[in-house]
């Protein structure tokens, strides 16, 4: 299933570093805006201020942030637990560390009778960004083995479900594994096509912005009403492509191929 991103993703992403925007954020009603128009265009209705104002309350509540002063100034940050639920609903975060070229494989053999449960396991895979190998074999290169021990104990699967690590391979080639195995191909094409929409949007507002000032002030009015249509296909295409990074599967640049090396890079 398609991960929608909410006003909370949004919230923990910036305080997590997407953006570029520092772990700590002052006056997080002026920053995480502007956060958002640089990624939009402009600021989403639903990431409005009093949206805004409303997530940060719950999230204050909930002890997944909290308030810090320095120098007399108010800065929102993410506490231990609200990193731990980033960190598992973007893996992509977690990519930033040089890969130790270890894998992780969950093999399982659960009964015809549990259905149910085999396939909520497997779509707990997914989300969690493995690929399956076979129907049964599913592997990740990122480090969360320990947590997969929680997973399949909450799953009542302790009986059912292995959990190996392993530090490489002795024959055969990694990229071309996870290309197959992740459909890079097609992930490919459809980043390929966001990108070019992305850079599109960006070059034509870069024109406009460039003739504003060499146009007469009569003129202006067709040219803001030009520049809105473009901020909103920015938000639009900006909007495709964040949702797009977050349903991307969670792979080391190292094992991705050379026309995926920015994928994590947010556009301006």
């Amino acid at each position: 299933m398609k991960k929608l991103l909410r006003s909370r993703d949004i919230l923990f992403l910036i305080l997590a570093g997407i953006g570029d925007i520092a772990e700590e954020v002052r006056d997080p009603m002026n920053l995480a805006s502007l956060a958002y128009k640089n990624m939009y265009g402009f600021i989403p209705r639903r990431y409005s201020r009093s949206n805004f104002l409303q997530t940060v309350g719950r999230s204050l509540k909930t002890g997944d942030i909290e308030k810090i002063v320095k120098d007399d100034k108010i800065y929102l940050r993410l506490t231990p637990a609200g990193k731990t639920k980033v960190y598992r609903d973007f893996p992509i975060l977690g990519l930033t560390k040089k890969w130790n070229k270890h894998w992780v494989i969950v093999v399982f053999d659960i009964e015809e009778k549990s259905k149910a449960v085999r396939e909520r396991f497997r779509n707990k895979l997914k989300s969690l960004g493995f690929g399956m190998l076979q129907k049964s074999i599913w592997l990740s290169p990122l480090s969360i083995g320990e947590d997969m021990k929680e997973v399949i104990e909450s799953i009542g699967l302790s009986k059912d479900a292995y959990v190996m690590e392993v530090s490489g391979f002795i024959f055969g080639d990694p990229k071309e594994l996870v290309r197959r195995i992740w459909n890079l191909e097609e992930l490919e094409e459809v980043y390929t096509r966001l990108r070019n929409r992305v850079d599109t949007v960006n070059q034509l507002l870069k024109k406009v912005s460039d003739r504003a000032n060499k146009r007469e002030a009569k003129l202006r009015k067709s040219q803001k009403s030009y520049e809105y249509d473009l901020t909103r296909k920015k938000r639009e295409e900006m909007r495709a492509y964040l949702e797009f990074i977050a349903n991307f599967p969670p792979l080391p640049k190292e094992l991705l191929p050379k026309s995926l090396s920015n994928v994590y890079v947010i556009p301006k």
